[in-house]
């Protein structure tokens, strides 16, 4: 199974936004791409506020939300304590299995992960051990700014601690007033981890469409490493 695990130092830094617009520009290389939230608590699967609805709608994948998502919850809390809420029970083994059934119907799967690495999925079970259950690299999405050097070692650091290897670094949500730090922040990351700072990508205000997301990755992301992990080189 081909792909890239999507993870990220925080929650609500921009994953979705990232994995759906990699996932449009993957396309345009004439790759199939597919899409999976494993896990998704705050919203269920077709909450029209929800990731997976969010991933369906911007990039037009052949799955449902019902079917990008194997485990979803209301509460806007770790699924681990989103699930006991509604006495429900999150099962490792459902969610690989999920992951990789999509996965062979498609040449390419993006799998976006809940929050950080260290997330609780289930007991002794976080977002970390599902990526290397699943066998993919990560690409770590990050903020831009003040203290984003620290959050991104430190989740890079967990990575390999897991023996997961990361593609790359997205810092997202660049703005027109963001703090200095902005300028440094990418070099700092690349010296302290030795991995690369794919892009620094601007926020995107107002509504999204697959259009404004896919242009948000070629104009500001490499893509060149991510393909080099299909065998491929941009057009």
């Amino acid at each position: 199974m081909n792909g890239v695990f999507v993870t990220a130092t925080d929650t609500g830094v921009g994953k979705t936004v990232i994995t759906a617009g990699i996932a449009l520009a993957l396309t345009s290389e004439g790759f199939d791409v597919g899409i999976s939230k494993p896990v998704q608590s705050g919203n269920l699967a077709a909450d029209p506020d929800g990731d997976a609805m969010r991933l369906k709608a911007l990039t037009g994948v052949t799955e449902s939300p019902e079917q990008i998502v194997a485990s979803s919850f209301s509460a806007a809390l770790a699924p681990l304590v989103a699930a006991r809420l509604e006495g429900a029970e999150i099962h490792a083994d459902v969610l690989v299995d999920h992951v990789r059934a999509i996965g062979h119907h498609h040449d390419v799967i993006l799998v976006e992960g809940a929050g950080g690495l260290l997330v609780p999925l289930a007991e002794g079970f976080t977002v970390a051990d599902l990526a290397v259950a699943l066998e993919l690299p990560l690409l770590v999405v990050a903020r831009p700014g003040l203290g984003t050097v620290n959050h991104t070692a430190l989740t890079v650091a967990v990575a390999r601690g897991h023996g997961l290897d990361t593609v790359g670094v997205v810092l997202n949500g660049a703005g027109p007033e963001t703090d200095p730090s902005v300028f440094t922040n990418a070099e700092l990351i690349e010296s302290l981890t030795d991995v690369p700072v794919l892009g620094v990508t601007p926020w995107l205000d107002g509504d999204l469409d697959a259009d404004r997301v896919k242009r948000l990755i070629l104009d500001h992301v490499n893509l060149e490493p991510i393909l080099a992990l299909f065998g491929a080189e941009a057009a």
